[in-house]
């Protein structure tokens, strides 16, 4: 009866052990994992509020030029001419894109609530599955 009981225990052993290991956290691991709650979506990187958005594309009103926007609370300068803009002056500029931060691709964006908010309220990689949401209280 104990040659019994061990073989049975060692094969509920193996029957646990096969489903709890896809579970266990791999720190070499680079696979698939949850990003933050606020996102609602499983992606690899993510982040949450403006003061995390991810670099922006723009174009200068005055000569057509792209501008770059590395940091949300940086000032706009134009590299072609004289053009200088707030960060507060954002929405008024038209965005062109966003870049990823995690592998500098071009990021899909869009607004859900578009007679709210005259910025971007989300962005996502397709490349590499990062996602960026601007975090509000409605």
């Amino acid at each position: 009866m104990p040659g019994r009981l061990k073989v049975l225990f060692r094969l509920l052993t193996s029957v646990l052990n096969a489903v709890v290991d896809p579970l266990r956290k791999n720190p070499d691991s680079d696979s698939l994992r949850l990003s933050s709650a606020e996102i609602h979506t499983t992606t690899n990187d993510g982040d949450v509020g403006w003061g995390r958005r991810p670099p922006a594309r723009l174009r200068c009103p005055r000569c057509g030029a792209d501008c770059e926007q590395h940091h949300p609370l940086d000032d706009i300068d134009c590299p072609r001419c004289v053009a200088e803009f707030s960060h507060e002056e954002f929405p008024e500029l038209e965005l062109l894109f966003l870049s990823c931060p995690v592998c500098g691709t071009r990021m899909e964006h869009g607004r859900r609530h578009p007679e709210a908010f005259d910025v971007p309220e989300w962005a996502t990689c397709h490349g590499c599955r990062y996602h960026w949401e601007f975090k509000h209280s409605y």
